[in-house]
């Protein structure tokens, strides 16, 4: 009886384990291990990737940062020690802003110098008449270099009195001082590409940054117009208008004569419009009173006489308000200037 019952259980037993090939029984147990089993595999792909991924990345960093750093002391060289104004280094700059100078506490950019530069050596390249390359045309070059300088900090001080002051200059203020330029003739694209190799974004960026400096010129000299009135006083008290031109009058080219002109024709005065304007309104022998005009300065006039309705003869006082260069020179003499190159005559 002992045996039977052994060989029962064996028999029992046997029958209760999986067959090899009989098919695994699917529960939920059995899916949650299969998927753990597949996920544990993959781990084992998916770190070494992102480790192999930061590695790419920090290898890119480093040689993007090591390429700029390489780009940087090239132009920086070829800046500050050749001052290069070609069209590469020229572009570099217009990323990297380099300084030329500092005043006020405030960096001229290297792009605005080679901005205000680049065109007038562009012109005497094309239409000097002078080898470039000679003694005489490096002088040339360097004046020019020079010019710009002060140009570039010129913009740069009426940039910053600007922002500390709310003046603004509007596109649409840009758009009528282009205009002025295409009411003389020819096509703008053409010409300032000839005159100035410049497009004509760039020539809007030259008007736009004009008309900062005489707004910002004019909002800012109290005195300029409160100095022409009393001019105009004393001329009405009896002061010969002569006398008066030689002692007040910032036009260099008519001072020493007593503010003499000569003949002005109308539609063809090289004179402010709005001088040109009042001259044919007034009589012989009459005074305007104080003129403002657009770019800021202040003028008196005075015809002499009327040779007919298209031509008259007149004198005139021009008083100009304070320029950029007076504030850069201010500074300059306080100390609060800083250039960082020296211009040469070299290219």
């Amino acid at each position: 009886m002992k045996k039977f019952l052994q060989a029962k259980l064996k028999a029992a037993k046997k029958q209760e384990e999986p067959t090899p090939d009989a098919p695994e029984r699917v529960t939920n147990q059995s899916v949650d291990q299969h998927r753990d089993e597949v996920l544990s595999r993959g781990r084992k792909f998916k770190y070494p990737f992102q480790h192999s991924k930061h590695r790419v990345a920090l290898t890119s960093l480093v040689i993007v940062v090591a390429s700029l750093l390489v780009l940087s002391l090239f132009t920086g060289y070829q800046l500050y020690r050749r001052q290069s104004t070609g069209d590469f280094t020229y572009r570099v700059t217009q990323i990297i802003p380099f300084p030329v100078a500092k005043v006020n506490g405030n960096f001229v950019s290297y792009e605005r110098y080679l901005f205000e530069l680049r065109p007038n050596i562009y012109w005497l390249s094309q239409y000097g008449t002078t080898d470039l390359q000679s003694p005489d045309g490096k002088r040339q070059i360097e004046h020019y270099k020079n010019e710009s300088l002060k140009r570039a900090m010129e913009n740069t001080v009426a940039a910053d009195l600007a922002k500390a002051n709310n003046i603004t200059v509007t596109d649409k203020e840009v758009d009528a001082s282009i205009d002025r330029v295409q009411s003389l003739g020819g096509d703008l694209d053409q010409v300032v590409a000839e005159e100035y190799n410049f497009s004509v974004k760039d020539f809007r960026r030259l008007r736009k940054e004009a008309l900062i400096r005489l707004k910002v010129a004019k909002a800012l000299d109290k005195e300029a117009p409160k100095h022409a009135q009393k001019v105009l006083n004393e001329i009405k008290a009896g002061k010969p208008f002569a006398d008066a031109a030689k002692e007040y009058s910032d036009d260099l080219e008519t001072k020493q004569l007593g503010g003499d002109v000569g003949v002005v024709e109308k539609g063809k005065a090289k004179l402010r419009e709005e001088v040109a304007a009042e001259a044919f309104k007034l009589e012989a022998g009459a005074v305007s009173g104080v003129i403002e005009t657009e770019n800021g300065d202040y003028y008196i006039i005075k015809v002499n006489e009327k040779l007919d309705e298209n031509r008259v003869k007149i004198s005139m006082i021009r008083i100009a308000v304070k320029d950029m260069s007076e504030y850069v020179a201010e500074y300059e003499k306080a100390g609060k200037v800083s250039r960082y190159i020296t211009p040469t005559p070299n290219l």
